[in-house]
């Protein structure tokens, strides 16, 4: 039987924030949404640094970083959550010295220490700028991100975004962030299916061992006439079409168990992570909405890998 084990991201289960233009953590406590995602099934849970920040400072018990950390940690062991994820670094791409990059070192240092004490898995980065950089360049900055997670355990997942001028392709992207033993590519269905550039087919040239993690989600298929008028928009555009409007499996327009074929014909075999970016999705109790996504998520993964023949 295929690996099942679903993750819940931070968006996932944050419940009412408003990610990237808003507050960017969760109102909920730490506790009951660890009680209830390991109550629904889930085997994982993902955390983005501002709601891993907040917790530490207004809920985790403790005097220092580590014993709050550890507290997180009993948490999660009480309830059956046992694969971490952490998120999210977009300024490691910029060299050494640069605002963006120097700016964003105490996340950097804040998501390798609960790494380190949490066990996390693995830590999501990505160009979500789009700035252009040269390959050798990318290779090497990426390789010394995936250097340094390496003491703490975890690998470097790199996502695929729609802006990233570097990922056009899975061969652009595997230039630079293919071939390292702690890191490699992070898929989303979402970013698939809004970079007209790549198809699941693409999918099949992705070596196991480069393919760090991935996330499932659903939405609504936009042609090329949507495309051009969300990014006449700009980047409040691509910000309302990738924080508002994704679907959980099923109830959107996506082929969610052709993605999942696609991506275990490559011989990955989970965790499957679950990101609903929705503003509809976020109105529900934490009760209907775990348990909902639970559900739809593992229905599609039982089709896809028993119907489809995925061993």
């Amino acid at each position: 039987m295929a690996n099942k084990d679903q993750i819940a991201s931070e968006w996932m289960h944050a419940g009412p924030c408003i990610p990237f233009a808003g507050r960017m953590w969760s109102s909920w406590s730490f506790r009951s949404r660890v009680q209830e995602l390991g109550r629904v099934g889930f085997a994982g849970i993902g955390l983005f640094h501002d709601d891993l920040a907040n917790v530490l400072d207004r809920e985790a018990e403790g005097t220092t970083q580590q014993e709050r950390l550890r507290w997180m940690k009993r948490i999660l062991d009480d309830n059956g959550i046992s694969i971490v994820e952490l998120e999210f670094l977009t300024g490691w791409v910029y060299p050494v010295g640069h605002p963006r990059r120097d700016g964003e070192q105490p996340i950097r240092e804040l998501l390798m220490a609960a790494a380190s004490e949490l066990g996390a898995r693995h830590i999501k980065v990505g160009n979500i700028d789009g700035t252009p950089f040269d390959v050798d360049y990318l290779r090497e900055t990426f390789g010394g991100l995936c250097a340094e997670a390496a003491s703490t355990g975890a690998m470097i997942g790199m996502e695929i975004l729609p802006p990233d001028a570097n990922s056009r392709t899975i061969a652009d992207a595997l230039a630079w962030a293919g071939g390292h033993p702690n890191g490699g590519l992070f898929l989303d269905t979402w970013h698939i299916n809004n970079i007209p550039t790549i198809s699941y087919a693409d999918l099949a040239s992705i070596p196991a061992d480069a393919l760090v993690g991935v996330e499932l989600d659903d939405g609504l298929a936009f042609d090329e006439h949507d495309h051009r008028a969300f990014s006449k928009i700009g980047a409040p555009g691509f910000i309302e079409m990738t924080c508002n409007m994704r679907r959980i499996p099923g109830e959107g327009d996506y082929d969610v168990i052709g993605f999942i074929k696609a991506v275990a014909a490559t011989g990955y075999d989970g965790p499957w992570g679950n990101e609903i970016l929705s503003e509809e999705y976020r109105r529900l109790p934490m009760e209907v909405a775990y348990r909902r996504v639970h559900r739809a998520t593992r229905q599609h993964l039982d089709r896809a890998m028993d119907i489809g023949g995925v061993a």
